[in-house]
């Protein structure tokens, strides 16, 4: 009797071991790249770095703090194309590349500027955004910064891992570099005085001007050739990119991403973004 109780035992353990995995995916956690939720559905994993206005950004809505922006729209319709749900992964900008390379997330899609060197490492859909760099600076000193060159000896600030690195060390040489990881922490550092300018796209700096009329764009152009935005997915995932060239060839020719970009702005509301 005892030895038929004991084999009891183990098959009841060992029905449990078999039922209870499958009972403990969570697909808000980000599971893995490409995983399933708890229904059975696909997932695909968007790494993004939500703290750059309009391209991805929190804001509360109805009460509840949500990552948006045209970026995050464009996550989800290639996810929507693909049969898949969409799976929000919020990380600082300089990780991005290495989570995609360690698989914890399919794609980025983060106001991301397939340059060279970042080809090296990812590949690149097309293009779905242009924009133009600028440099923010404080409107008391519009006339004392009127150049890149009049911006010699002082503090430049642009995001940690950006293009923007780039444009600072190889434009402005003789000003002094200060990378952040967060763009909210770089305007703080404008604001106080601890720096002079930031670099950033100008849809973003438009956005921070809304917000702070302290703010202004300088009067002068940084000519920057490589000034796009794409999808960057691993190398040699030729199947998700050509899913994605697939979607950003629709959404860019209808004007889906331009009425993107517009609800993204109007959503840009410092009163109501975290």
């Amino acid at each position: 009797m005892k030895r038929m109780k004991q084999l009891a035992a183990l098959l009841l353990a060992g029905l449990m071991a078999a039922v209870l995995p499958g009972c403990t995916t969570d697909s808000s956690s980000g599971s893995g790249a490409g995983g399933e939720n708890s229904s059975g559905q696909d997932t695909l994993v968007l790494g993004t770095s939500a703290d750059y206005a309009p391209f991805e950004f929190h804001k509360i809505i109805d009460g509840k703090d949500t990552i948006v922006g045209f970026d995050i729209e464009l996550a989800r319709q290639i996810a929507e194309d693909m049969g898949k749900e969409l799976v929000i992964k919020d990380m600082e900008f300089g990780n991005l590349i290495t989570e995609l390379n360690n698989g914890t997330i399919d794609m980025i899609i983060s106001s991301l500027t397939p340059d060279a060197e970042r080809a090296k490492q990812v590949d690149f859909s097309e293009c779905y955004y242009y924009g133009e760099q600028v440099c923010i600076i404080r409107k008391a000193d519009m006339e004392k910064y009127t150049s890149m060159e009049s911006l010699a000896g002082q503090s430049v600030a642009a995001q940690l891992g950006s293009i923007y690195e780039g444009i600072v060390k190889d434009m402005m040489p003789d000003s002094n570099l200060v990378s952040l990881a967060k763009m909210p922490d770089i305007i703080m550092q404008l604001n106080t005085g601890k720096v002079e300018a930031v670099v950033v796209d100008r849809d973003s700096a438009e956005g921070y001007l809304d917000q702070d009329d302290t703010l202004a764009i300088a009067d002068f152009t940084i000519p920057y050739d490589e000034n796009g935005a794409a999808v960057a997915v691993k190398k040699g995932n030729s199947e998700l990119l050509e899913q994605i060239n697939e979607t950003i060839q629709q959404v860019t020719s209808d004007g889906t991403m331009d009425q993107w970009i517009e609800e993204a702005k109007a959503m840009d509301d410092s009163s109501e973004t975290e």
